[in-house]
């Protein structure tokens, strides 16, 4: 057994002997995710739809760490297994999607926010990964709570970390959130406008408190003389 996986095993034992959402479990757990992050280990595929895959990965796996045998299989074996099932499930849904239409890039009101886009300088491939996984935990996470707290329309279901998961980077189509969410038409109407309005500020001030983006505020206009 080598030391990360030692580490790692340690971790998550510490992790389950704590109450789901208390703050020691989420530290262990995290812990766990930046130690297997630095490591590299992890199964890679280029295709599109693979940090979705990996943020489902590490949520469930996150939210289940009594789920691990450390009988079986090593730490970062277990989190491969769970990200290849995951993987083939994007895969078919992706076939089966490309069959009926055309995958949407764009939202009905105007361009999504690209993070990775905003950098100054094309990235190279590991850095732009490690700012993407770093975000996708943080939208996880929600280490202030101020994602789930912010809600549409008082519904706890409809709140930014549902919907920036929903929409960062995979961009799903709004009228399939809608429907998922069971929305009248003013209320699709209007969840487009409230994402703009409430959830893209904080995925961008996370972005700027990382110094991913930069903090570009618009001049005060000077009065006419």
């Amino acid at each position: 057994m080598d030391n990360l996986d030692k580490n790692l095993r340690q971790l998550i034992a510490e992790a389950c002997s704590y109450p789901a959402k208390s703050p020691q479990r989420q530290q262990r757990l995290s812990e766990v995710y930046r130690l297997v992050t630095k490591s590299r280990k992890l199964w890679r595929e280029s295709v599109p739809y693979y940090n979705d895959a990996l943020q489902e990965m590490w949520e469930f796996c996150c939210q289940n760490p009594e789920l691990y045998d450390p009988s079986k299989c090593r730490v970062t074996t277990w989190l491969d297994d769970e990200l290849k099932k995951r993987l083939r499930r994007w895969r078919d849904g992706t076939r089966r999607q490309q069959q009926r239409q055309m995958y949407a890039r764009k939202s009905e009101e105007g361009q999504a926010f690209d993070l990775v886009g905003h950098l100054p300088a094309r990235p190279d491939v590991e850095p732009a990964l490690e700012i993407m996984n770093a975000t996708l935990n943080w939208i996880a996470t929600d280490p202030e709570g101020t994602l789930r707290k912010t809600l549409f329309r008082k519904r706890a279901d409809i709140n930014c970390q549902a919907l920036i998961r929903r929409r960062f980077p995979s961009e799903t189509p709004w009228k399939e959130i809608a429907a998922e969410f069971n929305l009248t038409p003013s209320e699709a109407t209007d969840l487009p406008k409230f994402y703009n309005r409430k959830c893209l500020p904080l995925l961008r001030s996370f972005g700027v408190a990382q110094g991913y983006i930069e903090d570009r505020k618009t001049p005060k206009r000077r009065k006419a003389q």
